[in-house]
């Protein structure tokens, strides 16, 4: 089972979907009227919630007990990138919070703009650092704690003359690594840009920034996103070079003839100074044995 799939098992409530047959409504009821079934049980709902002594493996949100994250990195399949657990190729991970800096006469052309940059900025080759986006105002839950506490306001659009707009421009673009600094060291798994314009290009210059600003004026707007990143397929090593021939015709002691081996790998040994022996798989039985090393 996918993770996609084990989100989507987690968010069916209780019983949906059952395949216990209901055998009262399956009886004849002789022509009298249908009624309406009473409860076969007494027991109530409990007492007391259930304790959230637990965090979201995503974002690391509370949660409940029985849950494995909550309901924001459920309903989008967020995983976390620090997680150790095998991960498929497909993984994504929480970026981070972004902003589109967009043009517009009104809060739902604002929220268009916006989400036209998320779609260039997911397919801008340039910016490597965000495989998808999707802006605040899309989504169909709140997004965590963890993510909103990170900036004085997370409204689905402000415009920058606003007091929010103030709020989150500064704070913007105090975290934003321009490109007179120092760039930090990569894998630190945060983005490095937070502003985006409409065509989805990182706004990396103060300059820039200052120039875009002039040149909207009072219909400038910041459009919050969360940016998400894919995790890379991680490659298994390869045992032999392509050069080399992994194939060799040896007596296989489980067939009782000579049969197709395939080289497996070298017999592991406790000194550097012994090379190990070559171990070859009959391609029939899959019997191993010992055999010449690979030359």
């Amino acid at each position: 089972m996918t993770d996609r799939d084990s989100d989507f098992e987690e968010l069916r409530p209780t019983g949906e979907a059952s395949h216990i047959p209901d055998e009262t409504l399956s009886e004849c009821t002789d022509g009298e009227p249908d009624r309406q079934r009473v409860a076969a049980t007494t027991a109530g709902y409990p007492d007391t919630p259930t304790e959230t002594d637990t965090e979201c493996r995503s974002c690391g949100a509370p949660i409940p007990a029985d849950r494995t994250k909550c309901l924001f990195c459920l309903t989008n399949h967020l995983e976390d990138c620090s997680s150790e657990t095998d991960a498929p190729a497909a993984e994504w991970t929480i970026l981070g919070v972004i902003h589109m800096l967009v043009e517009s006469s009104t809060f739902y052309g604002a929220v268009a703009k916006g989400a036209a940059a998320a779609t260039l900025l997911a397919s801008n080759a340039t910016e490597q650092a965000v495989d998808d986006c999707t802006i605040i105002y899309d989504f169909e839950n709140e997004p965590a704690a963890q993510l909103t506490d990170r900036w004085p306001v997370l409204p689905a659009a402000a415009q920058i003359t606003s007091t929010d707009g103030e709020q989150l421009l500064a704070a913007a673009r105090d975290r934003t690594t321009w490109s007179d600094q120092p760039q930090p060291a990569a894998g630190d798994h945060e983005p490095t840009t937070y502003l985006y314009d409409e065509g989805g290009t990182g706004i990396r210059d103060e300059q820039r920034l200052a120039t875009l600003l002039d040149n909207v004026g009072d219909d400038a707007w910041l459009v919050p996103a969360i940016a998400l990143q894919q995790v890379p397929e991680e490659s298994e090593p390869e045992h032999q070079d392509s050069g080399i021939p992994t194939k060799e015709r040896l007596e296989c002691h489980q067939c009782g003839r000579t049969t197709d081996h395939q080289f497996s790998d070298h017999e592991s040994v406790p000194d550097e100074t012994w090379t190990g022996h070559a171990i070859w798989e009959c391609q029939i039985c899959g019997m191993p044995r010992y055999g010449p090393s690979p030359k």
